[in-house]
């Protein structure tokens, strides 16, 4: 049985200061996003070399559907001018049901007020009976967004 390589993209509409604030979170800063929505991000661990540094291990505790997960991951790719971050999964829950497991986003500026935010999951299912990541995807579009309102707030 061949398996198939799977992608799967969620996009939101930020505020374009929103965008530099949601690259850097998560660059820089991704211990901090717990203090964003500590309902579904409970932390964010540095495991190995430093945070916004390419190569670095990072483990994330989340929570989705009720269950308390966890990924730890692999910083691979930082492109500063197109605003966009790589992760790999290397370990946790997601390898349960998958062979592999990329999350990328990239920050794209629309206009003078707007950007988008765009995630983009790169994986494949161990078998045919696994779920698409769906609710994975929601919820960090969903984590966009509040970054992007939590951002404003602070600002004011």
């Amino acid at each position: 049985m061949e398996r198939i390589k799977r992608r799967l993209e969620g996009e939101i509409e930020i505020r374009v200061a929103g965008g530099d604030a949601f690259h850097e979170i998560f660059l820089s800063r991704p211990h901090h996003i717990s203090n964003v929505n500590p309902e579904f991000v409970q932390d964010c661990e540095l495991h190995e070399g430093s945070f916004g540094k390419q190569g670095s291990k990072i483990c994330w505790r989340y929570t989705l559907d009720g269950q308390a997960l966890l990924a730890k991951a692999i910083l691979e790719l930082i492109d500063e001018e197109n605003k966009m971050i790589r992760f790999n999964v290397i370990e946790g829950d997601l390898l349960k049901e998958y062979k592999y497991f990329v999350a990328t986003y990239q920050v794209i500026p629309e206009d003078e007020e707007k950007s988008l935010v765009k995630w983009t999951f790169e994986y494949e299912k161990l078998h045919p009976g696994i779920p698409e990541p769906t609710n994975l995807m929601d919820a960090l579009v969903r984590l966009a967004k509040e970054i992007d309102d939590h951002h404003h707030s602070q600002a004011k």
